[in-house]
């Protein structure tokens, strides 16, 4: 069985705050910087001497989290049993169960449980990017370029040989893999979901299918088993935001959500999607703590009898993503929010989220429905903006996409801040971050022959 132990301290460590290159990539501490987070003791791997001592007591450690210090171990009772005299265990918590039974490592099934100046076809995808100003992002020059994100999936089957991502990989943008479940770095024999998720944000198939930020790059971490539920799913994702937050990841993108599992007895329940309870909800806070943005579906629960979000679409400081129909009506399914304890409401946008445009796994466009593709789509405009105004903090671009939002001025907890756009949210960040800007220039300057053409960055609407 799997369980997650705590332990009590980081004393005695060879790591130090004092020097985060031994732990942090270069443009993760950069992004601190730029972002003003300190570097902090959480940010410390766990002791590697406790790590020993667990294994020395029979315990495989599968992985370790530095920050809610402890280790994912495999163990039975007799092990946890040693493993938990060990002096430096937390004595204060239990060992979390987080599965029943480890089933074989064997791949199933294609589906879950649960600076470009150019005119640009959008094909299929055109609606849901014009619904959001993407062609207009795009044709001011914003793809994303320079912003790395981080996809944590089911899994991305066949990604590395479909024509959307052809680019990605040609150009380097694909920036590395891990499987969590498995322990390895394929990720390309598994779920066709991450790599629709993917699509959706990143492809860039001109004719066919173009994503927000198809020159972006790309971490891709695959964290859950799509053959169970278990809560050990939600421990891959918070080493997976781990780990993109040493590699100096900006964004992670994530359409993964936690309410129920296969042993009713780690059941969360509706009222425990309050922004603290669930474990990939503390998670996810953790990671907008770095300074990374994190974006979420708000979930698919809007006609089961949960109804409300799904972890970790409940925490204060990312952004839960709720899905409308192209004519911007909430679709039936997106799971409607509530008002948290900091009086913030959820969800916080939406995008379309029915009948979105996405690969299929056979190298053509389909079509899928949920808040996994309304979340993408979100968090491609914000790599944009975010290439746009790299000096905005993580919780700067959450506000003035928000404010950005076709219902702003009055949210509400089906659709939050409404639909964002990006030649409103630009218009408030230039207006706001630099006043005196000019919105365009002259041309030829000085004025040659008898005419000059004044190029206009972005038009009022």
């Amino acid at each position: 069985k799997l369980y997650f132990v705590e332990f009590s301290d980081k004393r005695d460590s060879p790591y130090d705050v004092a020097r985060p290159a031994a732990f942090l990539s270069q443009r993760a501490i950069e992004r601190r910087v730029r972002h003003g987070v300190a570097v902090s003791v959480r940010d410390l791997p766990v002791n590697p001497g406790y790590v020993g001592a667990v294994q020395q007591a029979g315990a495989t450690v599968r992985y370790t989290s530095r920050w809610m210090n402890g280790a994912l171990i495999n163990a039975d009772a007799d092990v946890l049993a040693r493993v938990r005299q060990l002096s430096f265990i937390k004595k204060s918590t239990s060992p979390t169960l987080l599965n029943v039974n480890l089933k074989g490592t064997g791949m199933h099934g294609n589906s879950l449980k649960s600076a470009q100046t150019v005119e640009i076809d959008y094909g299929n995808s055109l609606l849901q990017n014009t619904m959001l100003g993407i062609d207009r992002m795009h044709a001011a020059g914003f793809t994303g370029q320079g912003v790395h994100i981080a996809v944590l999936d089911g899994g991305f089957l066949v990604a590395d040989q479909l024509t959307v991502f052809r680019e990605m990989f040609q150009n380097g943008r694909l920036l590395g893999t891990y499987d969590f479940v498995r322990q390895q770095t394929g990720v390309f024999d598994a779920s066709r979901h991450g790599t629709q998720v993917l699509s959706a944000l990143a492809g860039y198939r001109p004719g066919a299918l173009v994503g927000p930020a198809f020159e972006s790059s790309f971490w891709l971490f695959r964290t859950e088993d799509e053959r169970t539920e278990y809560r050990v799913e939600e421990v891959n994702w918070r080493v997976a935001a781990e780990r993109a937050d040493s590699a100096g990841v900006d964004i992670i993108q994530s359409s993964l959500g936690y309410t129920t599992f296969d042993d009713p007895a780690m059941d969360y329940r509706p009222a425990d999607m309050n922004g603290r309870t669930a474990f990939v909800t503390n998670a996810a806070r953790m990671a907008a703590a770095t300074g990374m943005l994190v974006v979420v579906s708000a979930g698919n629960e809007g006609n089961d009898p949960w109804r409300t979000l799904s972890a970790p679409a409940d925490a204060d400081s990312v952004l839960a993503v709720a899905a409308v129909d192209r004519f911007r009506l909430r679709a039936d399914l997106s799971s409607v929010g509530r008002k948290m304890p900091n009086g913030r409401v959820k969800p916080d946008l939406a995008a379309q989220g029915v009948g979105v445009a996405v690969t299929s796994t056979q190298d053509n466009t389909t079509v899928q429905t949920g808040t996994s593709f309304s979340a993408p789509l979100v968090a491609g405009l914000a790599a944009g903006l975010w290439q746009a105004f790299p000096q905005l903090t993580n919780v700067q671009l959450i506000c003035y996409l928000q404010r950005s939002g076709s219902q702003a001025a009055s949210p509400d907890t089906l659709l939050g801040y409404g639909i964002p756009n990006f030649e409103r949210a630009y218009r408030l960040v230039r207006r706001e971050t630099d006043p005196g800007a000019p919105l365009g220039h002259l041309a030829p300057n000085p004025v040659a022959a008898n005419e000059m053409t004044l190029y206009l960055k972005l038009t009022e609407t």
